[in-house]
């Protein structure tokens, strides 16, 4: 999976703490170096004329001494400035080549799943169009059929066996001391037949009648 974390900022971050903290370290031991250095050089030049010849030769040999020290530290911290300035020139560039190698790789497996999926895309785009076209169609129907029916109410009534139908209250008496209640029925009349069917309706999820 690409992971900007793992390709990108860790390199990055590492780079920053061994590298750039070690360069870092290294100026502040060259600073204190070249600090006490010049501290030395002061002191010597400063230093009286009258003092004895051996006093003076053992602070040329402590100068020079140090100088030798300073020229190397000095050389030490040149020549890891000169690395971290190349080290830059891949540790940074590096991540970002793995980076977008990941990132183009990651682009091209999902061109190519899309290639290998393009004829079902395809098919279910044709089946989304039909059946929006049917929703257009049957909604255009219903429509219709609905400004008939409003227009002739009586022509458009549903066939029915029985000549009226719905629901009733009846009153019926309950066990002393409830007195009695109403209670909904749906009723069914053939007038022709001359019978008048009544069901008790209890409400249940659905609204069916039992």
């Amino acid at each position: 999976a690409l992971s900007v974390t793992e390709t990108l900022i860790k390199p990055l971050e590492k780079f920053r703490k061994e590298q750039l903290g070690a360069v870092k370290e290294e100026k502040k031991k060259f600073d204190k170096e070249t600090e006490k250095n010049y501290s030395l050089i002061d002191k010597h030049l400063n230093l009286s004329a009258k003092k004895k010849d051996s006093h003076l030769q053992e602070a040329d040999i402590q100068v020079e001494q140090n100088r030798q020290h300073f020229y190397e530290l000095s050389l030490e911290y040149v020549c890891k400035l000169q690395e971290i300035q190349e080290r830059k020139k891949f540790e940074f560039v590096e991540p970002m080549l793995s980076f977008f190698q990941g990132m183009f790789t990651f682009y091209h497996q999902g061109h190519e799943l899309a290639k290998d999926f393009n004829h079902y895309k395809m098919e279910l785009q044709i089946n989304i169009q039909n059946t929006r076209n049917r929703f257009e169609g049957t909604r255009s129907e219903v429509e219709e059929l609905m400004n008939k029916i409003r227009q002739n109410p009586k022509d458009h009534k549903r066939a029915s066996q029985f000549t009226a139908e719905g629901y009733l209250y009846v009153q019926e008496k309950r066990p002393a001391p409830f007195g009695s209640s109403w209670v909904k029925h749906y009723c069914m009349y053939r007038k022709a037949a001359k019978k008048f069917n009544i069901i008790p309706f209890e409400h249940r999820s659905g609204g069916k009648l039992v």
